[in-house]
């Protein structure tokens, strides 16, 4: 009994002993341990992360600025305290120790940035069991790179790329010797003097040092070739030492590297590219994209000719200099991915590429390629998945009936000649997501099975600026997934047809659809960010939809024949940036609602029949608004002060209406009109759910210059600041305030009631090409600053009460004088008319006059000449006697004699004269 419960206690105190070595043991060797990615311990509901780590976390969250909120899961609570289920927290399955912490900023599926500012906490030294750890994409503020982090000395990956980090690298980082992935590259890291604390690092298998200053680091190359599990090496845009990167391209060792797979040393300069990456035998990717590469490119790859090109599956030249005709790459077997866009690359595709039979990606787009390709080139490329030829001259003459052996995710031809019947082999591709061909010189009609049958993956269709005709059928209604379509710049013709649901993005313009758009309504996916109908002959009144459209971003129904009042939804697009409804029959007022648009930027109104007065809301409420056209419409009413609250604007056009007061003295507000800085009109249209698929939208609007109408895009409509009041009943002056716009473009306040003078400063606009101030009653002289103005292409000041003289100007007397006529008492060049003490004598008179220049003139002469001759006479004489002292004791005895003789003669014709006198007396 006794020996029983001794064996009994024995067996239990062992049995505690091995659970307690088995939690040890298991906690010590935590980090390389399993762990369930994306699953906290807390999920399993037997083990919670520890709390001394929780609190470490929450001290952690203190040191950051969160304005997304990202962290809302992080709370102190008892509801939400097992820090395993926080966002970006990854704990072990067995132990509970915090391991990874995933905060980068960047989305990598939706493409979106939203930073954590601040700083790096020391709370993190309280997680010593901490793997990974992703801080990159954030923002905080120039701050030096934490010693403490050399201390986490179980991290295998550590990331804090583009995470706006300065000052040098810590060499302490030395003591993470179970570092496999460090990711620094583009910071603004710079003194670094050395790497030698890299060779420390024998795990490093991923190094990425971009965009970092290395102009010092004269060890960089001897490390980074030292480090002997490299695998991938990132060095874009990196400052280099000089010859440093041209003694690294010149590296002949081919034992060094020995596990080098990617190297990407893009953004730089190496005109050329060595033969010594063609010795690294293991190179798989090789990356140099925008390295001011130049000369032939078959001379180029020549080099990659050695045990690399066994290897090499990624070769990425595009964005350089390039010349020269697409070699034999037949040479490279396995070859999957080849990027040559950007280049200056000619001739044709050779059929060469056709026996690149693991070929995934074939990129030469935005080249010089001209000639005919045929199927045969791509019958053995089964494996092909991106073909991009866009920007070329190349015609694809396929069979009609020819079947690729490849299915295509995405296709790119825009600009090559595949009409003009619809390319029949594009219908049996039901993998891809993405086809344009646009401005493919396509003259046909669309097959409409294929359009009610379109691919389920198809996201982006692209069919612009061919010559497609005919009607549309419906599309696709039943498809789930989202789609972008842009059939702009065609022939189609009819009625709207039905849309999928689901529609991200619609570009219908430039063609010949009529009737109304209530088809759209069943749009209705709550996608749409995109909506183009303009330049088309439909009418009717508008369908009060718009609120199924709350990510509406563009929405453009310029160019139709719309008619009626303004539906009162477009107030629920509150994130529209773009509002053109220019050139239809709209009547009525301005809908209050659009008060609620408060993201706007552009809004187009011009050419219709609004009415009313111009609404006050539109300066309180919409003040992000930069273009503002009312133009020729019949508001009435008086310039509400409140539009001198948007202080963004850079157009502002009310011309042609019937607007009345005067114009206010606030016009200082406008301080955009008063600063360099340029609008580029941009917006980035999401085109997929998840803004994995963005498209660039620049706005497009015409402009009254001149007397004329322009259209300006994008970036240049952004270097205009115009203010046009033209052609309405304004009264009262031109307000002095107008000169402090000091980049104002253009200025029109043409045909109104003006009164007073125009103001003195004017002048100080020296970025002014045109003014028109012509047809109101503008009285006084023009100020003479008028005339500093240097880049003035067109003045009008016709049709006032303007006085005095034109002032003297180069571009003033250079302008038509029907610019100045209707001004009674003006006088000056150009016009005919002198000013006062100018007039034209008569003849007599102007030859008697010329006769009296001519005099004086000869005179003049004269006098200057006489001059002249007896300073040069007197100088050369007095010089001559200073300088020789004989002909000085001759000058002087020549005066004495001189003297003599004077006095003596006078003497004695005197004595004489006397004695004459006593005779005849």
């Amino acid at each position: 009994m006794t020996m029983t419960t001794l064996t009994g206690e024995r067996s239990f105190k062992l049995l505690l002993l091995h659970a307690f070595l088995l939690i040890m043991l298991s906690a010590h060797l935590s980090p390389a341990l399993g762990f369930i990615s994306g699953v906290g311990v807390g999920d399993a509901n037997n083990i919670r992360c520890l709390e001394g780590e929780r609190q470490a976390l929450l001290e952690f969250k203190k040191g950051l600025v969160d304005d997304y909120g990202k962290l809302s899961s992080w709370q102190s609570g008892d509801e939400n305290n097992n820090c395993c289920n926080w966002e970006g927290v990854r704990c072990c399955n067995l132990t509970g120790h915090v391991l990874e912490l995933h905060l980068s900023a960047f989305h990598y599926l939706s493409g979106i940035t939203k930073p954590f500012g601040g700083m790096i906490s020391s709370s993190l030294l309280e997680l010593p069991y901490l793997t990974f750890l992703d801080l990159s994409h954030n923002n905080f503020n120039r701050s030096y790179i934490p010693k403490f982090i050399s201390s986490l000395s179980n991290l295998e990956c550590l990331d804090l790329a583009d995470a706006n980090l300065s000052g040098p690298i810590p060499h302490h980082l030395q003591n993470l010797s179970h570092l496999q992935q460090l990711y620094l590259g583009r910071n603004h890291l710079k003194n670094i003097e050395n790497l030698e604390w890299l060779s420390h690092l024998s795990s490093i298998e991923d190094l990425d040092l971009s965009s970092t200053n290395l102009s010092v680091a004269n060890d960089w190359l001897e490390v980074v070739s030292s480090l002997p599990n490299l695998k991938t090496l990132w060095m874009q845009s990196c400052d280099f030492p000089p010859m440093s990167l041209s003694s690294f391209l010149r590296f002949n060792d081919s034992k060094s590297f020995a596990s080098l797979e990617s190297l990407d040393l893009s953004d730089n300069q190496l005109v050329h590219i060595p033969k010594s990456l063609g010795n690294i035998c293991t190179l798989r990717e090789l990356h140099l994209w925008s390295t001011h590469l130049n000369g032939q490119l078959v001379e180029l790859i020549s080099n990659l000719s050695g045990c690399a090109k066994d290897s090499l599956e990624n070769l990425d030249l595009s964005e350089n200099q390039i010349t020269g005709s697409l070699p034999n790459f037949a040479i490279f077997p396995s070859l999957k991915r080849i990027y040559l866009s950007g280049n200056k690359l000619n001739g044709t595709l050779p059929k060469i590429i056709g026996n690149l039979y693991k070929l995934e990606v074939l990129d030469v787009s935005l080249n010089f390629l001209e000639g005919v390709i045929s199927e045969s080139i791509f019958s053995n490329l089964s494996n092909l998945q991106y073909l991009y030829l866009s920007n070329n001259s190349l015609s694809l003459e396929f069979s009609f009936d020819w079947v690729p052996p490849f299915q295509l995710n995405e296709i790119q031809l825009s600009s090559c000649n595949l009409g003009p019947r619809f390319p029949n082999w594009i219908l049996t591709q039901r993998n891809v997501s993405y086809l344009e061909i646009y401005d493919t010189k396509i003259s046909d009609t669309i097959p409409a099975e294929w359009l009610v049958d379109l691919p389920p993956t198809l996201k982006l269709l692209v069919l612009s600026n061919n010559h497609i005709y005919g009607r549309l059928p419906n599309v696709s209604t039943k498809r789930l997934n989202e789609l972008a379509i842009d059939l702009s710049a065609n022939s189609l013709e009819g009625p709207l047809p039905h849309f999928p649901t689901n529609l991200t993005f619609l570009n219908l313009s430039i063609n010949q659809f009529s009737g109304s758009i209530s088809s759209l309504c069943k749009i209705n996916g709550q996608l749409l960010a995109y909506l183009d109908l303009s330049h088309n002959r439909l009418s009717g009144r508008l369908p009060n939809c718009f609120m199924q459209w709350p990510k509406l971003l563009i929405l453009n129904l310029a160019g139709n024949h719309f008619f009626g009042e303004v539906p009162s939804s477009l107030g629920s697009l509150s994130v529209l940036n773009t509002l053109s409804l220019n050139n239809n029959n709209f009547s009525g007022n301005l809908p209050s609602s659009l008060r609620n648009c408060s993201s706007l930027i552009v809004m187009d109104m011009r050419n219709n029949r609004f009415s009313g007065n111009v609404p006050a809301w539109i300066g309180e409420r919409l003040q992000s608004l930069i273009f503002l056209s009312l133009r020729s419409n019949m508001f009435n009413g008086s310039i509400p002060l409140h539009l001198c609250w948007l202080k963004d604007l850079q157009i502002l056009d009310l011309s042609l209406n019937d607007i009345s007061g005067t114009i206010p003295q606030c016009l200082n507000n406008f301080t955009a009109m008063a600063q360099k800085r340029n609008y580029s009109f941009e917006s980035f249209i999401p085109l997929s759910y998840d803004n994995r698929l963005v498209e660039a939208y620049f706005d497009s609007v015409m402009v009254e210059l001149k007397r004329n109408e322009y259209e300006y895009h994008g970036r240049n409509l952004g270097l205009l600041k115009i203010i046009n009041l033209s052609s309405n009943k304004l009264i009262g002056k031109l307000p002095s305030e107008i000169s402090s716009l000091l980049d104002l473009f253009a200025l029109n306040v043409s045909r109104n009631n003006l009164i007073g003078e125009i103001p003195q400063m004017i002048g100080q606009l020296k970025q002014l090409e045109s003014i028109d101030l012509s047809r109101n009653q503008f009285s006084g002289e023009i100020p003479s600053s008028i005339s500093e103005i240097s880049f003035l292409g067109f003045l009008n000041l016709s049709y006032n009460n303007l006085s005095g003289k034109i002032p003297s100007g180069t571009q003033l007397q250079s302008f038509d004088a029907s610019y100045f006529i209707g001004n009674r008492a003006l006088c000056g060049p150009p016009l005919t008319q002198k000013c006062p003490g100018e007039e034209t004598p008569s003849r007599s008179e102007v030859t008697t006059k010329a006769n009296e220049e001519n005099e004086d003139e000869l005179g003049k002469w004269f006098f200057v000449g006489t001059g002249c001759g007896f300073a040069i006479g007197f100088w050369g004489v007095c010089s001559s006697l200073v300088l020789k002292r004989s002909w000085r004791h001759a000058y002087f005895l020549l005066l004495d004699n001189m003297k003599d003789w004077i006095y003596v003669t006078i003497t004695v014709n005197i004595a004489r004269l006397q004695r004459k006198i006593q005779r005849q007396g």
